[in-house]
């Protein structure tokens, strides 16, 4: 349970002493919990953002450490950040499980070596020998928690310009599209460190899986929800679109952030939001909990009404392909808008009544049964 996962301050200290170069002797500021933004939330991990505040006086780097060459050292001592990710060791076993940590620190390494996203550099210690959690400790950024800002929260505080807005939406665009084209696999599925036994070279049939899996905890009373699914409509809307292939249309498997959002994506807050050469990607979360080997229709940043015609636009010019040419590739989306609503609200099961979750409670709700009433008719051809 997340209740469970909790770092003092003294512990997270001690792990940027130990793992993160240059910042042997730097004071650990602040700590925040970042858990609940976006869809990338996972009951299983907890993510922090960690304020530094560098000591000038003497900055060595900690050469006791094994892991210290995988990171970049600053240029130079100023205030900044490093993102840390913990879970607990194992992985209970279910229908449905988030990937671990082992895995996501694989995922991110073959972001970082085959496209030009801007991921730091990330060391990830699974030892317990600590704190009694396997982490992912993040590279620094140039800047302090207080002036990063989701691309998310920049566009609802006005810090955009439709020019810039525009210019983000192609840089977003090109981002993804470079991962989709850049980084494949030869099945679909479930990332892993080494191959399965029994690999799936069909999307339609692990698309099946995976949302069976979901399902299943709901349909056994795994969790309490107020709302009653329509489980009958999901399989009959289900069957025929497996009648008519509808998934099968996807032939290369790449790798999908699929809770990947605009939330997860954090630059400097612009000084002049009228120069969209101003907007740069500061960070992007470590939070790649459900990703997999599949379409990349599933991802969310493609939920209607996007891509708009600037992502889209970058997203090509990044390597991918159109997304939406015919109107069975609409009635895909819908059925990956009802995908995403089920893995968040499997997410936030026992997360309490915070203002926060019970909005996206209701996001949940209101998709799942609206995607089910527009499947009722959505065209398979």
């Amino acid at each position: 349970m997340t209740a469970a996962l909790q770092l003092t301050h003294e512990q997270v200290q001690l792990i940027v002493h130990k793992l993160l170069p240059g910042h042997d002797r730097s004071t650990v500021s602040k700590i925040i919990d970042i858990r609940s933004k976006g869809y990338s939330f996972t009951a299983s991990t907890r993510t922090y953002i960690i304020d530094l505040q560098p000591d000038l006086a003497c900055s060595t780097t900690n050469d006791d450490s094994a892991h210290v060459s995988t990171l970049s050292t600053p240029s130079d001592q100023k205030s900044c950040a490093c993102f840390l990710t913990i879970a607990m060791p194992g992985v209970s076993p279910a229908e449905y499980n988030p990937n671990s940590l082992p895995v996501i620190h694989h995922i991110l390494d073959l972001i970082r070596n085959k496209t030009e996203i801007p991921l730091a550099e990330s060391v990830l210690d699974t030892s317990l020998s600590l704190v009694p959690y396997h982490f992912l400790l993040s590279g620094t950024t140039g800047t302090t928690s207080d002036r990063l800002v989701s691309v998310a929260e920049a566009r609802k505080l006005g810090l955009f310009s439709d020019k810039t807005s525009a210019f983000v939406d192609l840089e977003l665009g090109k981002l993804l599209g470079q991962m989709h084209t850049n980084v494949q696999n030869d099945w679909f599925g479930a990332p892993l460190l080494k191959d399965p036994t029994d690999p799936s070279y069909a999307w339609q049939e692990t698309f099946t899986s995976l949302l069976e899996g979901l399902i299943s905890h709901f349909e056994k009373g795994d969790i309490k929800i107020d709302f009653e699914i329509p489980y009958e409509k999901i399989r009959l809307y289900h069957s025929r679109a497996i009648g008519f292939s509808l998934f099968d249309d996807v032939e290369v498997p790449s790798l999908v952030w699929v809770t990947g959002s605009e939330d997860d994506i954090l630059i400097a807050k612009p000084s002049d939001p009228d120069d969209p050469w101003g907007f740069e990607i500061a960070a992007i979360l470590p939070v790649a909990a459900h990703a997999l080997w599949g379409d990349p229709l599933l991802e969310s940043f493609f939920i209607p009404p996007n891509p708009s015609k600037a992502m889209a636009e970058g997203y090509i010019g990044g390597g991918g392909g159109a997304l939406t040419i015919f109107p069975r590739q609409n009635t895909k989306r819908v059925w990956y808008d009802l995908f995403l609503a089920l893995l968040v609200l499997y997410e936030v099961r026992t997360l309490g009544d915070a203002d926060e979750l019970e909005e996206k409670r209701a996001w949940c709700e209101k998709t799942i049964l609206d995607s089910v009433d527009t499947l009722k008719d959505a065209p398979c051809y």
